[in-house]
């Protein structure tokens, strides 16, 4: 390979280098909270209504004895 061969891979090199270390700047900025997310940020969505609100002190049925179904126990009649 001649010299300018050389160059070309040495300046792609060079500019990846480049561009990786920048990556890693926004990157550690962003999570580190000194930087605001760029452009292609996802939007700040709403958390669910169970998750916004407490929980509050409304009984409710639990599922227990009470609550069981059970079959009436009839007699068997003879035709």
């Amino acid at each position: 390979m001649g010299q300018g061969a050389n160059v070309f891979f040495n300046t792609v090199s060079v500019i990846f280098i480049v561009l990786t270390l920048l990556v890693l700047i926004v990157v550690i900025s962003v999570a580190g909270g000194t930087m605001e997310a760029p452009f292609l940020a996802p939007e700040d969505t709403q958390p669910p209504p169970t998750i916004a609100q407490p929980p509050t002190l409304t009984p409710s049925p639990v599922p227990g004895a009470a609550l069981t179904p059970t079959a009436a126990v009839t007699a068997e009649g003879s035709q």
